[in-house]
């Protein structure tokens, strides 16, 4: 608000401008002392030059090395006061010497859990999987393994167990390491007192080349398991989630079912009761393609979707390049998909503008076997599976959809969202229990 008792000052005639005077030479700058630093000029101020673009570059910061080691001491776990303190207690640790002769013998396969020791829940995680391996035990030391399961694994039992260094095993192949804890985006695993191991902290050349079996039970990384495989030397089958899954499917996974042939039963049997060969590399047959949003854009989507969401009670935004639609399924559920405009490359609709509903499902890793991903699923509609590139270093499964624009009415085109996002929350309740991002 303006001061009233503000004064008004006179209006003053306006001076014509100054003759400007010619600038000064600036005055040559000292040279610097003897020992002293000198100033030197980038190459954009370099006298009769012009600065051009990317000539100034940030400059490069270098840790210390002090820091770089600070830094990967933390991950292994919180710090004691006293040195050789453990932050587990080893005598959890239970070694089961087989009970017979066989293919085993000589061999040793280790039950790691690395759950959180003071997180109630994770202990809970911890319980339900002890007893759904007991029968794994059974079979392993029945055919001359000996078992290994600690249920405070630390950083230190993980590195150990991958060079034939377990405690309690120090003599013995690791021929198969199971390890459940949480896992991270960037493919690494936490440990029972907090810390972690990530793929960079194995040493390739230190691990036992017996090892054929490595199962991670955590979430994400099986999206990473060709990187953990470069770690473990290249040799060892590498199994693990894409995405997080829940409790529940956790467990299905350590109980023996005749509906898959991915669980760890059909693992063991497969890769450690037999001498079959483990599978290398070599990539996948057809190389997955770009997903269809990459390549999208918004058109006149958000108009044509204004009946389609209040036709199936969704909630939607605008993105730059499509609408993300929340679609309400059965049970309360929601699902996210993506609907955008792309042209079509295929014959007989070539360049025509088709309207694209693309929803994520997650990694394809060695836990999902062709009946998961495509059983069932196989009755007339609008929506497919299909295979797309991803940031991790796995394809990534998608359901997509697609229709043709200017033909498409309301109802169409709320057949093809709801189908998709149907068919994708389908595949995410089979394959990791539900969606949990």
């Amino acid at each position: 608000m303006a001061d009233d008792k503000s004064e008004s000052k006179p209006e003053r005639t306006p001076k014509p401008p100054a003759e400007r005077k010619p600038r000064p030479a600036a005055p040559q700058k000292p040279e610097a002392p003897a020992g002293a630093a000198m100033q030197t000029t980038s190459p954009a101020e370099a006298p009769g030059r012009k600065p051009e673009a990317g000539d100034e570059k940030p400059p490069e910061v270098k840790l210390p090395e002090a820091w770089a080691k600070k830094d990967k001491e933390r991950r292994g776990g919180p710090k004691t006061w006293s040195a050789g303190t453990r932050t587990d207690d080893p005598t959890r640790r239970v070694v089961h010497p087989p009970a017979a002769d066989g293919i085993g013998t000589g061999k040793a396969f280790l039950f790691l859990f690395g759950f959180r020791i003071h997180s109630p829940r994770d202990q809970e995680f911890l319980e339900k999987e002890l007893k759904e391996i007991e029968d794994d035990i059974a079979m392993l030391r029945d055919a001359g393994y000996t078992v290994v399961v600690d249920p405070q694994a630390t950083r230190q039992d993980l590195l150990d167990a991958v060079t034939g260094q377990g405690e309690g095993v120090e003599k013995l192949v690791p021929a198969g390491i199971y390890w459940s804890a949480h896992g991270s985006e960037d493919g690494s695993v936490q440990t029972c007192d907090g810390g972690f191991v990530r793929p960079e902290d194995l040493e390739p050349e230190r691990v036992d080349p017996g090892l054929r079996l490595m199962v991670f039970a955590s979430c994400y990384v099986g999206s990473r398991s060709r990187t953990w495989r470069k770690a473990l030397g290249g040799r060892p089958m590498v199994v693990g989630w894409g995405r997080p899954v829940t409790i529940d499917r956790a467990v299905e996974f350590l109980q023996s079912r005749a509906d898959t042939e991915t669980d760890l039963d059909d693992l063991i049997r497969r890769y450690l009761l037999t001498d079959a060969p483990i599978p290398g590399e070599g990539g996948l047959a057809y190389a997955p393609v770009d997903d269809a949003a990459s390549r999208g854009r918004l058109g006149d989507v958000p108009e044509r979707l204004r009946t389609v969401v209040e036709m199936l009670g969704a909630k939607w935004r605008t993105e730059p390049h499509w609408v993300e639609v929340d679609v309400p399924l059965e049970d309360g559920r929601w699902e996210k998909a993506k609907v955008f405009v792309v042209e079509s490359s295929e014959p007989y609709c070539e360049g025509e503008p088709m309207l694209a509903v693309e929803s994520d499902v997650g990694e394809l890793t060695a836990v999902v076997d062709p009946p998961m991903l495509l059983s069932g699923f196989g009755g007339p509609g609008y929506a497919r599976v299909s295979l797309v590139k991803s940031g991790t270093d796995m394809p990534r499964i998608v359901v997509q959809g697609f229709l043709p624009i200017a033909r498409a009415r309301d109802q169409d085109l709320a057949a093809l969202v709801y189908q998709v996002a149907q068919l994708s929350d389908r595949l995410e309740q089979r394959i990791f229990g539900g969606d949990l991002r």
